[in-house]
This record gives C-alpha cells, structure tokens and sequence, in this order.
C-alpha cells in the first residue's frame, strides 16, 4: 500500500523565499523613474494582449482576472495536456475524466461530468471534445475566471478557456521536433507557414503525431494499459486585405487507445496504487474519437467600425467500450459476473455569429453580437451483463441481459448582446447583456419508456456591469458584477418502470468581484488581486449508482441545491534580472454548501449544508522561475521550473450518516467524506539553443513522483461494494530535437 503523505507546508516559506529575493535585489531596491527607457525595458514584464472581449486590448485594462499564457510558455513549461493548466494558474481545477473530456472547476463553479460549465474555445469558436488536444502552434491561451454569460452566453457559468492559434506569415518559415520519452512516448510535429500568394493568400500547416504505452498495469490481462495513439492537425488560410481580412481554419483530431474508464478500487481515499482493476472477463478498455471543424472568419473595417463574422461546423465521432465490474460481484452458478459498457456518440454543430464593434481612439467603446447555435448529438449506450468463461475450460462467456439506451438529443441557442465601455476621467464605466433564448430537446427510441421524450426551452437575461477608477497610468481598481448560466436539460435516467426523460433546471452564478492590477517599479513587477463572491444556484451533478444485484450501472443527473463561493486570488510576475523571469499566484475558494436533502447510493438521507463543495480545493498555488542565459557564441541556455501547491478538497458535498455502530456501513462514521489531501507537484525543463535553427531539450513532469486521485467515488454514494478511483500520471522524462528554417 502507498499513502500519500506530502502537506502544503512549504508553501509559506517559498513564498517567502521568493517576495524576499525580489524586494531584497539591489537593483529593484533603487528602482529610479529617472533611469531610461531603454535599461527599464530590459527589466520590464512584457505586456500581453488578449481578446478577452473580443476586442484587443490589454490584459491590465480588463475588470475582470484574466491569466494569459504566451506561446513560450507554453512551450517552456510543456503544456501538452489539461492537468498542466494547474501548475500555471490558481483557483482553477482541472482533470481529465474516464471519456477523455474535462472535468473543470473555476472559483468552486463547474458541473462534473453533466455540462461543462467552463466553456473551452479555438478562435472564438466552442469546442464540445476535444478540449484534451495537444496545444501545439498556438500562440496563447487565455484563462477568464468568473461568469462569461454577456459575450460567451452558455456553458461559461464558471468561465472560459481560449486558444489563440498563430497566423501565417508572408515569410517562409518551418519547423519540425522529435520527441522521445518514458513509457515508449514518442511525438513528432511540425509546421509550415508563408504566402501561397504573396501578399493575397497565407498558409499555415501544423500537424502532431503522439503515442505512448500504459503505466497501469491490469492483473487480469497481466499488461500494462493505456496504450494510446493521437494525431492531429490545423490548415490556416488568410486572405491580408487592407479594409477585409478572411481567415479559414480546419481542425482535425484522432485518438485511439486503452485509456477508458481506468479506475482502480482502493480501501479508502489516501491509498494510491498503479494498479488498474480490471473485469474479470479480461476485456480491453477501448476508446477511439474523431474530431474535426472548418470555421470562417470575416473582419472588415469601416471608418469607425469593424464587422465579424465567425462561421463555424463541428463534428465529433466516439466508439468506447468500458470494462465496470472491477470483479467485486458475487458469483453466480461457480462463476464471476463481468459487466461491459460499449458507448457510440455521434455529435454535430452548426454556429453564427455576427459582431459590430467600434474602432479608433474614442472615449466611447461598444460591441453588438447576434449568435445561433444548433446541436444535434445521438447517443447508443449498452449495458451486457454475464457470466465469465471459467480459465480453462472450453466454455465461453455466456450472456445474462443486454439493455441498451439510445436516444437523439437537440438544443438551439439564439441570442443578441452588446457590450459598451465609456471613460469619464479616471473612471471607466461598462456595462453590458445578453438576451439568450435556448429550446433542448430529447428522444429516447429504445422503447424502455413507451418510448419518452420532452422537451424544455427558456429565455434569460445575462448582464454584466463594471466599474474602473485608474489611480495612476499603471494602478486601475475594479469592481465587476457579471451573470452566467448552464442551461437547463433533459437526462435519461432509470426507474423502477424504465428510462424517463426528466428536466433539470438552469444553473446560475451572480459574481461580484473587486480587484487591482498594476504595473510597479518600471513594470519590473506586475502585481493583480482579486476577491469575489458568487451565488451559486441549481448546482448541478451526475452521480453514478451500481445496483449491487445485478451489477448495473446506472446514471442520474439532478439539481443539488445552492453554495456561496467566496475567495481571494493574488498573481504575480517579476523580471528581478533580464535574464530571469519569476511568476507565482495564491487562490483561496470557499463553496460553501445551503441546506437540501439528498439520498446516496445506499438510499440514505444526506444534507450537504455548510460543507465545502466538491472538487474545490481549500488553495492553489502556482510558483515558477524561468532563466535564460547567453552562452559562448550563438547558444542560449533556457531553463524552467514550475511546481503548485493544492490544499485538501472533497469529492463528495455531503458524507453518509449511517450508525457509526453498524459495522457492516460502507461508512465508518457519521459525516463521513472522501477527501483529496494535499499535494504538492514539480516540473523541471531546459533547452538549448544552437543559433536560431536549432533546440535541443530535456523535461521531467511530476518530478517527485507525487501520487494523487483525479476522481474518487466512494461506495457509500455509488452503492457499488467498492470504491472507484482515478490516479495521476507518475513522473516522466522527455527529450527532444527541434530544427527550423
């Protein structure tokens, strides 16, 4: 057995470490206005600028915290999968699920597993899979806490992540990287850009081929698993005019693999073991996606206006079986029940939209948007229960019930917004809404239910108010009041009598959230702080129950009440020396549950009020020190490290209170709640440049081999005799080759 026993007490004197090493540097303790411009600039952060609003502007004039990561971090730091955004910004959780999609939590807000509740973007257009891609030729990622309701519309009651992808050049230019690492993980990709007609027509080609083998290793195949094999690609096509700019993008994505479902059954929540508990029928996890989007987008200015147009198709394919009986079932007749979960999902989506927005130099600044959306997604489910072939003997697998749920759901959006700032003086007033009006409906054609459909639709209001005073050209205060919603949905959950189609309610968050940003001594030091509270309603989650008869897993989705989240976040990034750059953050949240009544998987009564919410870590830390250093010659020395530090967190609101005297209780004691204790994360990188054609570069994730769940079910909310848990990746090492011309 492997405990985990690392605390987050280092936490406070790294942090000391760090604020002392920048305010003890000599050169920082006799920063002088006077000095020049250019000796500042070499010390300076340098700014960023996002599209937050869809509207280019300044990461440090937005009311709201926004985290952006360039293109060289992004490299620097390896950021090729989901659970790396950890490591670079506090206050937002995020794991990778058993169906390769993300489970996300910003400030406390996120639904597991039913909706997303953080929208994931590439150039303005929503992602519905996918979000797990590898980030390659993109030129920034940009994180926006908080409700997104005005611009975005749904799926954003918790925020939004934004890829920025890089444009085509005029000038020819390449680059290709080889990879290698442990576990066999092997990457290959590269780029092409210039002009296919010089200035008329610019192209852009990246494409990225990765695979690896598993670390879990399965007793009952006696092989480790997964295996995994993803390729992908982006074409970017730019028409440069000088009033008319038209870009078209298509995304494309494959993966196949072992990595379903990988859940091992520990005794308790703070036993961590590689070990993936497989059924014993010996059946593979299998997972396979197919992804791809073409978008258009259309910019042309008029004198004092800009109209967009952003265009857009998505289509997603998934075949995956699972493997849920962990072995755990009682015999029947001499013989192990196994249980198999084959899934197919088919996805489409059609989106418009269309913005005004002023331009130039004016005190008054406003955007108006229209936006349709159509999804149409269709779904088989299949549950095959029976009995395994016995090692040995001649006698196959013998099948006791096949039950399958199939069912076409839609959903249309339609929705007009604007937003205007205007600057008074010191002060900047904004103001903005979107009217959204949504209709989602539901068939299910397997008969269970006679068969059932229904239908819900509802119109809502999403504003968003600002209030900035600008102490100083580098000191703005804020105070931002912004609304965001999940929508409300249909669920085909199990009964006594069959499948019934059944309504959820929509979530909502009101935010109100007050913050400084500032660029201090000679923007050496970028320095932001933020405290919101949010009101929380209809929070929404799927709970997975196992019928221990049979075995079955069945699946419900409901509103589980209200929480009050409320928190603070600090982030700061500093240039003590031009050749290094330190970065660090501190996010506390508290989601603080309201009193509701629910039942967990045994039928038990629960009431989660006044517990923290689930997947919403007590705080986050990030700190990261990033070196560059000329050699001899033409050779340039970059290094990196980047660790986060994670306070405990639930993965259940509210624990069993079952009679602690009952021995035979999943629970052992009243209030009982599975936890994630706190954990501490390392990462180390460096490259060497040789010129400008050349990089050559080592890196190590997860360097203390820290393990830690990305979910856990305990049995007492499944009602399954078992526990359910997914583990970390372990520590890997990579190197690699990379050559440009």
């Amino acid at each position: 057995m492997i405990v985990q026993r690392t605390s987050a007490r280092p936490l406070l004197p790294l942090l000391t470490l760090l604020c002392g090493t920048f305010l003890s540097h000599p050169t920082l303790a006799q920063v002088s206005s006077r000095e020049s411009g250019s000796a500042a600039s070499e010390y300076a952060v340098e700014p960023l600028v996002v599209t937050a609003r869809k509207q280019t502007e300044d990461i440090q004039v937005i009311p709201e915290s926004v985290t952006a990561i360039d293109s060289r971090t992004i490299a620097a730091a390896h950021l090729t999968r989901l659970d790396d955004f950890n490591s670079l910004v506090t206050n937002v959780n995020i794991t990778k699920r058993a169906d390769n999609t993300p489970d996300v939590v910003m400030r406390g807000v996120g639904s597991l597993g039913v909706v997303q509740g953080v929208g994931f973007y590439v150039n303005d257009v929503p992602q519905f899979e996918g979000q797990s891609v590898r980030p390659t030729d993109v030129e920034r990622i940009e994180v926006l806490k908080g409700p997104q309701g005005t611009i975005f519309g749904g799926s954003n009651v918790g925020g939004a992540i934004k890829y920025v992808t890089t444009l085509p050049s005029e000038t020819p230019s390449g680059e290709a990287q080889v990879e290698y690492g442990s576990f066999d993980h092997f990457t290959v990709d590269g780029v092409v850009s210039g002009a296919i007609v010089p200035g008329r027509l610019l192209g852009r080609v990246s494409v990225f081929h990765d695979q690896s083998d598993g670390y879990l290793f399965d007793p009952t195949l006696n092989i480790k698993v997964p295996r995994t094999e993803e390729t992908g690609g982006r074409l970017t096509l730019m028409y440069p005019g000088d009033n008319t700019k038209v870009i078209f993008y298509l995304m494309g994505d494959r993966i196949s693999g072992e990595d379903f479902n990988l859940y091992y059954t520990p005794p308790d929540d703070h036993t961590y073991l590689r070990v993936y508990k497989g059924g014993v029928d010996g059946t593979k996890p299998f997972y396979k996606r197919t992804v791809y989007s073409p978008s258009l987008q259309i910019t042309h200015d008029f004198d004092d206006i800009t109209f967009t147009s952003v265009s857009s198709y998505f289509h997603s394919k998934i075949n995956s079986v699972g493997n849920l009986d962990k072995g755990a079932f009682p015999e029947l007749l001499g013989s192990l029940i196994f249980i198999n979960y084959p899934q197919d999902f088919g996805k489409s989506v059609w989106s418009q939209e269309f913005r005004l927005s002023s331009s130039g130099d004016s005190s008054f600044k406003w955007l108006l948007g229209a936006f349709f959306q159509d999804i149409r997604s269709d779904a088989v489910q299949s549950q095959i229960v029976g009995i395994a072939a016995t090692l040995g003997s001649p006698v196959g697998e013998t099948i006791l019930d096949r039950s399958t749920v199939a069912y076409r759901h839609t959903n249309r959006d339609y929705a007009v917004f604007g937003n205007a700032t205007y600057d008074l003086g010191d002060l900047t007033l904004e103001a903005g809404l979107r009217v959204a009006h949504f209709s989602n409906a539901m068939n299910d054609t397997t008969g269970q239910c006679g068969p059932c459909s229904g239908k819900v639709q509802e119109t809502d209001l999403l504003p968003r108010a600002s209030v900035q005073y600008h102490v100083s050209q580098d000191v703005m205060t804020y105070f931002t009041v912004a609304r965001g919603d999940e929508q409300a949905d249909l669920t085909d959950n199990p009964s006594d009598s069959g499948n019934q189609v059944l309504p959820f309610q929509t979530e909502f968050a009101l935010s109100y959230e007050a913050g400084v940003k500032s660029s201090l001594f000679d923007r050496r030091l970028t320095l932001n702080a933020a405290v919101f509270f949010i009101d929380y309603t209809n929070r929404l989650f799927e709970v997975g129950k196992v019928d221990p008869a049979t075995g079955g897993l069945f699946t419900y989705v409901a509103n589980v009440g209200s929480s009050n989240n409320y928190g603070f976040e600090v982030e700061a990034k500093a240039r003590p020396t031009p050749e290094l750059t330190l970065s660090g953050g501190v996010g506390v949240t508290r989601a603080i549950f309201g009193s509701v009544f629910l039942q967990d998987g045994t039928g038990a009564t629960v009431n989660p009020k006044g517990n923290q919410g689930p997947a919403t870590p007590e705080y986050q830390a990030t700190l990261a020190a990033d070196w560059r250093h000329p050699l001899s010659g033409d050779m340039v020395l970059n290094a990196r490290v980047d660790s986060r530090f994670v306070g405990r967190s639930f993965w259940s609101a509210a624990g069993c209170v079952r009679d602690p005297l009952d021995t035979e209780s999943p629970c052992p004691f009243n209030g009982f709640r599975s936890e994630q204790r706190p954990y501490q994360v390392v990462n180390l990188g460096a490259t060497l440049d040789i010129g400008t054609r050349f990089t050559i570069g080592a890196h190590v994730s997860n360097v203390f081999d820290v393990k830690y769940n990305t979910f856990y079910a305990d049995q007492a909310v499944t009602g399954a005799p078992y526990n359910i848990a997914g583990l970390n990746q372990p520590r890997e090492w990579l190197v690699s080759l990379a050559a440009r011309f």
